[in-house]
């Protein structure tokens, strides 16, 4: 599949992306990163976090954080680079302009991206990208495309936020139990799109609290 950017018109279309309040959300979170040992220790030093361009990030391109979870940011770190070289970052963040997807209103503006954006891509015989269980193509490219034209509008948002429920293998929620409205491994994630929001890193401990593991 081809991760090159989707084509965007000439101007912004202010019809499509009205945002009808833009809200600078007076309020600090705490995220955990998972990464290496050694870039870890970078990051509590004052380095700046890596920012994520992969063509599958959910809600677009950006530095993810777990929002009061390190033991998901533990169990990510720990797959993606092993338990000898994994770490956790903790960090309190300024949410600032947020995309909240917890607010309604803010997910009728991801869906007039969408749709605005199948247009464009239609318009220059492009198919729409397909999400797969584990890997949000379609997603991604939405939310780059709505960044994108809210930019250049004046509208930039700092930090998104939504609500992640994994799939299970063979498709599929896992919920606790039938119908129950509890998702086992449900969480919520930030991208962050301004590292200045960031205002203070520390090492995790495995247990989730301030240090280093002896």
């Amino acid at each position: 599949m081809s991760s090159a950017p989707p084509p965007t018109p000439s101007a912004p279309n202010p019809a499509v992306f009205p945002p009808q309040t833009v809200f600078d959300y007076h309020r600090t979170i705490v995220g955990y990163h998972g990464t290496r040992k050694a870039t870890a220790a970078r990051l509590v030093d004052g380095d700046e976090f890596g920012v994520s361009e992969n063509d599958d990030d959910w809600l677009g391109h950006g530095v993810y954080f777990w929002e009061y979870a390190p033991q998901q940011a533990w169990w990510w770190a720990d797959r993606r680079y092993g338990k000898d070289h994994a770490a956790v970052v903790g960090a309190t963040i300024r949410l600032g302009r947020c995309l909240d997807l917890l607010d309604p209103s803010n997910v009728g503006l991801v869906k007039a991206a969408h749709a605005d954006l199948s247009v464009v891509l239609a318009s220059v015989k492009q198919p729409m990208p397909k999400n797969a269980n584990t890997h949000k193509y379609l997603d991604c490219v939405v939310f780059n495309y709505l960044y994108g034209q809210l930019d250049r509008q004046g509208f930039r948002y700092e930090t998104s936020r939504a609500v992640f429920v994994p799939m299970q293998r063979g498709g599929g929620m896992a919920r606790l139990w039938e119908r129950s409205g509890v998702f086992e491994g449900g969480h919520i994630q930030l991208c962050l799109r301004e590292q200045r929001n960031i205002l203070a890193a520390w090492s995790v401990r495995r247990d989730g609290r301030y240090g280093k593991d002896r």
